[in-house]
């Protein structure tokens, strides 16, 4: 516990009567100092506090102030019994915070009275986070009465900035559960004129700045960028691409010696920049998780590797009803996964098969070389390199190559005679069939001519081959048995080596469709026949295929053909900066006020954060109003939103900070890892190198709002390099100098995965493709107001792949249409229409926050703007995907979304309506007196949005019925009336023109609507 000085008082104290004192609060009132007033945070939403509400909007904590029998006004505090983190706290508004300097030999005083519940109570205060005295355990206090506290300042530094203190007091019971206890005469003391500020030097470190036009990026962590989060330990964060590390304490953090990860990479993949973000993404992370080439899914181990068919042990599974001990419903979930349940899986091999080696275990692996849909896998003692396999997403083929000792085919021990079988045998392959936890694998052993094999009648079969190489191919089938034509396809296919797939795209900017090519190529670079495995959201598209074979799988039917290669072409759904404001369908003035209104809101409660996400977030959300400003022709405030918006973006992009190192807001390049690190992290984006699409992605539409309006701003010799690094950063070019190609984005798949580490059972997953939407719609943005055709095109081939993937993967729109079955992406016995987070091997209806439904549906959704409008492509569908988002809302509200519990988005929930049935969402949003936005919403925006879509109507670009030969452009249709709306990024007036023969004429740099 900290050093208190607390005697019991009788009559009790008065305080804050020494005109020196600084008073926060006392007979139940605030001091005018901390303006910001009484706030509440909370575990319930830790994006949005609850302000000068009493608790309202935190359903953990509440507040007000009663008359106690002794004291007059004093404020009530009250824990709900959830065991939440949830406190209170006094506030200043602005980012200069309060000077105490003058106390620093002083004293925090407070009075306190324990009403009920456990006594122990927590302090501290803060200086804009995440600066921080760090928590004060006071023990228990007020137990008998009223209490007079005091916490000298010398135990709050040197962690708390004297010079910049924003709380006057953050205070909550230790243990969070049913306390209630009241606070009276909260003041600083022990004030001294002459007191100078403490110099705490901050720690020397050397780095090397690399200038990027006017911006610049570090070479360095500044140890002083270093944090600490105290959760059942100390945990180092924002320091790279580390470990989990208990510091033992968060004191003196920025001393911490963070013990960095490197990339386990040899051979020609130690010549490449290091990727990550794949299906295989754990594999140059040495964790030892299930990689998923579907069909196939594998887990690399010192003792070689598992393998096993996801379509085996494809099931859906439900799990128990979720409920919270707050004041939201309990939300039942059933059916709400579906994937491949591992049995037994830390084993060596379990329910298939696995290959090891007779002379060596216990091995290192590595990533030796990798391609747009394919890795090699090495095994490695010491320096030596044993054996290594080939995966190729979607093949049913895996190719092996044996340098030291001979390939072990192992299967379950003692299995009965069902568990195994083999089912072919001929002078260079080898079949055998397992039947474990009810999972049957069918799988060839193909060898080269003069291949045999030993012990055939075992568990562990060895393979003796002249060339030491092999493929174990999985045969495409559940079946119980293998048709002779069906191994006869699979065997002919197994010895064409594919060592790298090739996946290519081109944009016809006549249509704005972007079409995709698979190649399969060998160590030549040469085309090669092979068993090629398509997905649905190949398949369905391409032209010319004869499959031999088919089988259900994670994304649905995969379907195989013997060719070297295959296309498909997807649609662009467009792209615009902001969604018009449409003569005649809103009250002007009233958006003007709603945009009058954020201005005043103020630097302060435009961005609360630090970290690169809900920064991201603010910048992103300030950019849609600054648009309707600009729009609107309110000079001032766009004067306002622009200087301000410009200024947050030129810190981010510059490491530097008065001839130093930044300690905050700025990138570092991490040249192991090839990628680019800001501080400060958020959502592992150090440690697991997560969602770096999804945070950066916010800075780059900014962006391209402010050099809508500037371009200057994105120009060569100002912030242009900076942006552009952080595009190249998750979604880089081919033969980038920094970066791998398409961090984020999977070719393979078509869509893109959140972990970098990817280290779970499950392989990888991904959650909002909203959020990726917005990235790669922001790199179109870019591109067009920059004139980079480039960035443009590689931004319109990923927004168009993430659009299509939506509608393939997470909500199986073949299925919910009700077509044949081949076409349905769900397994059998899915009950949803959506779910929300794909995986490798299947995919859950959940979020990683929350099992609310609002969330698990809204986090498809936002941000709102128009690089998401592909959510709105099938109006029918949306209408059953926002009634079943209304879960909660049926259950304690009105089933819409004013009716929705606190923090589960009702300004995104009118959003989604508005795409499909825009009256009934503005009915509800005028019954709504007042609501929380959502952290990246604003009211003006919203106001915009719901009446807009009123003018326009459902979306018809997108499904490539209806295109048009300008990125920045979209029709809609209302009744027979079909909208246009272009945006004109060009200096000079652009003729748009539309596949059905309407052409729209726009001037430069503005928006062109036209009704027909």
């Amino acid at each position: 516990f900290v050093t208190v000085e607390a005697e019991p008082e009788d009559p009790p104290p008065t305080g804050g009567d020494d005109p020196t004192d600084q008073l926060v609060f006392k007979n139940g009132v605030v001091d005018g100092l901390w303006d910001g007033g009484i706030n509440g945070w909370d575990e319930h939403d830790y994006t949005n506090d609850c302000s000068n509400d009493g608790g309202a909007s935190c359903p953990n904590i509440a507040w007000e102030v009663i008359n106690d029998s002794d004291r007059g006004d004093v404020l009530q505090i009250t824990h709900a019994g959830s065991n939440k983190r949830a406190g209170l706290y006094f506030s200043v508004t602005g980012d200069q915070g309060v000077d105490l300097t003058g106390f620093q030999n002083g004293r925090v005083e407070f009075d306190i009275k324990v009403v009920s519940g456990d006594a122990n109570i927590t302090m501290k205060l803060d200086c804009y986070w995440p600066c921080t005295s760090g928590d004060q355990n006071l023990g228990p206090l007020g137990v008998n009465g009223w209490e007079s506290v005091a916490v000298p300042f010398t135990q709050l530094t040197p962690d708390l900035d004297l010079t910049k203190v924003n709380t006057g007091l953050v205070i909550w019971a230790t243990n969070f559960g049913s306390t209630v206890f009241r606070i009276d005469n909260v003041r600083f003391t022990g004030y001294d004129e002459d007191a100078e500020p403490p110099t705490n030097p901050p720690p020397s470190v050397d780095f090397k700045l690399t200038p990027m036009g006017l911006g610049s990026y570090s070479d360095t962590i500044n140890p002083a960028s270093y944090r600490c989060a105290e959760d059942y330990g100390f945990w180092l964060y924002n320091a790279g691409v580390i470990g989990a590390t208990d510091l033992g304490t968060c004191a003196n953090v920025e001393d911490a010696k963070p013990v960095k990860k490197m990339p386990q990479v040899d051979g020609a993949a130690a010549n490449k920049h290091t990727m990550t973000h794949r299906w295989w993404g754990s594999i140059p992370f040495a964790a030892e998780a299930y990689i998923t080439p579907d069909p196939i899914m594998a887990r690399l181990s010192g003792n070689g590797v598992r393998i096993t068919g996801i379509p085996s042990g494809l099931r859906v599974y439900t799990s128990m009803p979720v409920c919270r001990a707050d004041d939201a419903p309990c939300v039942d979930i059933v059916d709400n996964n579906f994937g491949y349940v591992i049995p037994a899986p830390a084993n060596e091999v379990m329910e298939a098969i696995a290959i090891g080696n007779t002379n060596h275990g216990g091995m290192t692996t590595k990533l030796l070389d990798y391609s747009e849909g394919s890795v090699t896998a090495g095994w490695f003692a010491g320096s030596s390199l044993i054996m290594e396999a080939t995966f190729v997403q979607g093949s049913p083929y895996v190719y092996f190559e044996v340098h030291s000792g001979l390939p072990v085919v192992k299967t379950l021990p003692n299995p009965n005679g069902e568990q195994r079988l083999i089912w072919h045998q001929d002078d260079e392959s080898l079949g055998i069939s397992t039947n474990v936890a009810g999972m049957r694998n069918h799988f060839l052993v193909v060898g080269d001519a003069g291949t045999s094999f030993d012990n055939v009648d075992s568990e562990a079969v060895t393979v003796n081959s002249p060339s030491n190489a092999f493929t174990l191919a999985w045969i495409p089938t559940t079946g119980e048995s293998v048709a002779d034509g069906l191994r006869d396809s699979v065997k002919r296919q197994s010895r064409n080596v594919v060592d790298k797939v090739q996946i290519d795209y081109s944009v016809d900017r006549g249509t704005n469709t972007v079409s995709v090519t698979h190649r399969y190529l060998d160590n030549s670079d040469q085309t090669v026949d092979t068993l090629a495995g398509l997905m649905p959201l190949a398949w369905k598209r391409a032209e010319s295929l004869t499959a031999v074979a088919s089988v259900r799988s994670a994304r649905g039917v995969i379907k195989y053909a013997e060719q070297s290669s295959f296309t498909y072409d997807l649609p662009s759904v467009g792209v615009l900066p902001s969604l018009p404001v449409v003569p005649g369908s809103l009250d002007e003035n009233h958006l003007r006020t709603l945009v009058d209104d954020f201005v005043a809101l103020g630097p302060s409660n435009w961005n609360t954060a630090d970290d690169t996400y809900w920064n991201g977030k603010a910048v992103g959300r300030l950019a849609e109003v600054l648009a309707l400003a600009n729009q609107l022709g309110m000079t001032e405030a766009t004067s306002t939103l622009l200087d301000w918006l410009k200024g947050e973006l030129a810190d981010w992009m510059s490491a530097e900070r008065d001839g130093t190192l930044d300690h905050i807001n700025y990138f570092v390049y991490d040249d192991d890892w090839n990628t680019l690190l800001g501080m400060d992290e958020a959502f592992y984006s150090h440690a697991l190198l997560q969602d770096h699409h999804f945070h950066y992605g916010y800075f780059v539409r900014a962006a391209a709002e402010v050099c809508r309006i500037e371009s200057d701003f994105c120009g060569p010799d100002q912030y242009g390099p900076m942006f552009e690094l952080l595009i190249r950063d998750y979604a880089a070019g081919r033969d980038d100098s920094l970066f791998p190609y398409l961090r984020n984005f999977d070719p393979a798949f078509g869509f893109s995965w959140a972990s970098g580490a990817a280290g779970f059972n499950r392989g990888n997953n991904n959650e909002s493709t909203s959020e990726a939407a917005n990235a790669y719609g922001a790199m179109v943005l870019y591109g067009l107001v920059t004139g980079n055709d480039e960035i443009a095109e590689r931004g319109m081939y990923l927004h168009a792949s993430t659009a299509a993937s939506f509608w393939e993967y997470w909500n199986d729109i073949d299925g919910y249409r009700g077509v044949d079955s081949e076409k349905r992406n769900f397994p059998p016995g899915y009950s949803k229409i959506t779910t929300s987070i794909i995986w490798g091997d299947g995919a859950d209806f959940a979020t990683w926050f929350s099992r609310r439904y609002a969330h698990i549906l809204g986090i498809q959704g936002l941000p709102s703007n128009p690089l998401i409008m592909h959510v709105g492509l099938f109006a029918d569908y949306l209408d059953e995907y926002v009634y079943l988002g209304m879960a909660e809302s049926r259950k304690v509200g009105n089933g819409n979304p004013s009716g929705l519990p606190p923090g589960l988005w009702t300004d995104l929930w009118w959003n989604l309506w508005a795409m499909t049935d825009a009256d009934s969402a503005i009915a509800d949003y005028e019954a709504t007196a007042t609501y929380e936005p959502e952290a990246g919403e604003a009211p003006a925006h919203t106001y915009h949005w719901l009446y807009t879509m009123r003018a326009l109507g459902e979306l018809r670009t997108g499904m490539g019925e209806l295109t048009a030969d300008y990125p920045a452009a979209m029709a809609f249709k209302t009744g027979s009336t079909t909208n246009y709306v272009v945006y004109n990024y060009d200096d000079v007036a652009r003729s748009v023109t539309f596949s059905d023969g309407t052409v729209i004429e726009a001037a430069a740099n503005a928006f062109a609507i036209e009704q027909l």
